[in-house]
């Protein structure tokens, strides 16, 4: 089935522009925010703060946001969340100076519990409107439209940013809320009774997946790849906009430039993942990945002994979006392949809750080390953990190969 018609079923084509939308005005925030703040405070850590907040609730309040999601009826409930985001981030115009952080921390909490409820409630809804051998072309279709929102947000970001000041992507932020609010207003088919019994298990997940993965090695082994991953993950989101500032000499437009065109390369694997995951183990394709974007990492970071031409690192960073998105399609399927049916679920919320708190580490770390020559130490060091994430992934594979691959839609682990 190719991506146009994939995104003509019913309820999908909505549930696609709507997620467009979003992740466009989420991009512009998530590059803008964190210049602003920068700007305003000339710290690195409390930079760094700014993107430790988003992950908080992803790991405190998702059993509690997958709760509402089994309560209530998914597209009132997206409508809802979606409105309230657009007055949620309001507050920000008032934010003048440093004396003004506690209000961009608490919109940033704000948002990110609200995008903690929207996101596992649009990813059962989909679940429940698709038959589940559908269910991998869709999420691929949807991971492509979010890799394009990411090449139109992230550079986008930046300009709006330089041109009408954060009051300006405040507002164009705002009326892409506005706008999926107006999507979800439409009903559409409620969720199969299966996608149904599937939320109803969501409140205990947590406990419960984490029990799973104390009891396999290989789970427990894949949660060290994640945990380091993360953390390398975290500090990335920090360091980028560091290095770009210090050693590249580039502006803020160029800091939404090189986030964003990391979807290029994002997009080209997209179009060649199915075949990839055909030819390699989940191990494997992990290792893999793992490997090559910390080779690319570290190509980056010590570019500028050699040139600071913008052109070669808008090369660089397409280059390393293509193992960005497959390495955690390696990920998710060997998770899946190595959980037991009636336990990916809560197994894959441990995992995804461990990715979110370490990252969360990462950033901070990357704030109280990120000056100076710290930068500079702290740039080999997360390429480095990368590298090791890769070699320990490979140390899976014999047992991988016996599983039988599943597919998840992908994550980028350069954020």
């Amino acid at each position: 089935m190719t991506l146009a018609a994939t995104l003509r079923r019913p309820g999908i084509a909505r549930l696609g522009a709507a997620g467009l939308l979003s992740e466009v005005g989420d991009w512009m925030l998530f590059i803008a925010l964190p210049l602003f703040v920068l700007s305003l405070t000339g710290s690195a850590f409390v930079t760094a703060t700014v993107f430790a907040l988003e992950l908080v609730p992803m790991v405190l309040a998702a059993p509690l946001a997958g709760v509402l999601v089994d309560r209530c009826e998914p597209w009132r409930l997206m409508r809802t969340v979606a409105a309230l985001q657009a007055v949620a981030i309001l507050p920000l115009l008032r934010v003048g100076s440093a004396d003004d952080l506690w209000v961009v921390y608490a919109v940033v909490v704000v948002e990110s519990l609200l995008a903690t409820i929207l996101e596992p409630c649009r990813s059962t809804t989909v679940a429940g409107l698709v038959p589940p051998a559908d269910l991998l072309g869709v999420n691929q279709a949807l991971a492509m439209l979010a890799s394009v929102a990411r090449l139109i947000g992230g550079p986008l970001g930046g300009i709006v940013l330089g041109l009408r000041g954060i009051d300006g992507v405040v507002l164009a932020d705002a009326a892409t809320f506005a706008g999926v609010a107006a999507l979800f207003a439409v009903r559409r088919p409620r969720a199969t009774s299966a996608a149904a019994a599937t939320r109803a298990r969501a409140g205990r997940e947590w406990v419960e997946g984490l029990a799973v993965v104390g009891r396999s090695p290989v789970l427990r082994r894949t949660l060290v790849v994640v945990a380091l991953a993360a953390l390398a993950q975290g500090a990335f989101v920090v360091l980028f906009v560091l290095f770009v500032v210090r050693d590249l000499g580039a502006s803020e437009a160029d800091v939404g430039v090189l986030r964003g065109v990391q979807a290029v390369g994002s997009i080209a694997a997209g179009l060649l993942l199915a075949p990839l995951v055909r030819r390699l183990d989940p191990a494997r394709l992990l290792a893999v990945s793992l490997g090559v974007v910390g080779a690319l990492s570290l190509v980056i970071w010590n570019g500028p002994q050699v040139t600071t031409a913008f052109g070669v690192y808008v090369a660089l960073f397409v280059a390393v979006g293509a193992p960005a998105l497959t390495t955690m399609t390696g990920l998710m399927t060997l998770v899946q392949t190595h959980a037991a049916p009636d336990v990916r679920g809560r197994v894959m919320s441990t995992v995804l809750a461990v990715l979110g708190g370490v990252q969360a580490g990462g950033m901070l770390v990357a704030g109280l080390v990120g000056t100076g020559a710290g930068l500079t130490v702290a740039l080999e060091v997360q390429g480095c953990l990368y590298l090791t994430a890769g070699l320990i992934a490979r140390g899976l594979t014999p047992r991988a190969r016996r599983g039988r691959a599943l597919q998840l839609a992908p994550w980028h682990p350069t954020g």
